[in-house]
């Protein structure tokens, strides 16, 4: 008789040391989840906002290409500051994706893996800006073009093309030649794999994002306690 009471008081502690560990792993998962959404919350906010910038700045662009057709310099520099607003909208694009897939995931791998991903794209944002340097000496020619085609006169003093009698065309060339290799030589260097180099690190930990870092220190510290 002791031993079946010994036995019925033995399983019903261990049903209850189930149910409080299963409960300790909902409260985990769901600190998680609450943690992660509302750390990269703002982030997701900031992507969303420079979506809409850089479709409104590409509509802007397109027309003013379609306006210029035949001039060539006027030509190559919207499609150069088209070709930056395309390539950093789907870097945006992508980064939205990811945080969502990390905010709505109750699966600590999955997050893990998402605001890796993340981290990743911010870098490749920055190094975008870096690399795209030459074509942002675009806007003022683009600006320029503007005033003279609707008569802007409060403005016609920031038209760079008649205040330096046409050698903007030449500042623009010289600086593609010289810094588009440097800017391709600057993008390959900043990876992963040279993490081993001081400065690729330093430009890594300065880039990736704060919010996404601090979110994925406190998944690890989860990872641990589970």
């Amino acid at each position: 008789m002791e031993l079946d009471q010994l036995k019925t008081s033995w399983l019903s502690n261990n049903r209850k040391l189930e149910n409080s560990l299963r409960l300790n792993e909902q409260q985990i998962a769901q600190a998680q989840t609450t943690m992660v959404a509302s750390t990269v919350r703002p982030l997701l906010v900031q992507r969303v906002i420079e979506c809409f910038f850089h479709i409104a700045a590409m509509v802007l662009l397109l027309v003013f290409l379609l306006n210029n057709l035949h001039e060539t310099p006027y030509l190559l520099s919207a499609l150069a500051l088209l070709a930056f607003y395309s390539t950093t909208l789907l870097n945006a694009l992508k980064q939205i994706e990811l945080i969502r897939n990390a905010r709505v995931s109750d699966d600590l791998a999955t997050q893990q893996r998402s605001l890796v991903l993340v981290q990743t794209h911010i870098v490749n944002y920055v190094k975008l800006a870096v690399l795209f340097i030459p074509a942002f000496l675009a806007f003022p020619v683009i600006v320029s073009k503007l005033i003279k085609d609707y008569n802007i006169q409060s403005l016609a003093g920031f038209d760079i093309i008649e205040k330096t009698n046409g050698h903007w065309w030449a500042v623009e060339f010289w600086a593609f030649v010289v810094l588009i290799p440097l800017g391709i030589w600057f993008y390959q260097q900043v990876s992963y794999r040279n993490i081993n180099r001081g400065w690729v690190r330093s430009f890594i930990e300065r880039s990736s994002g704060k919010r996404v870092t601090r979110a994925l220190e406190f998944l690890k510290e989860l990872g641990e306690m589970k």
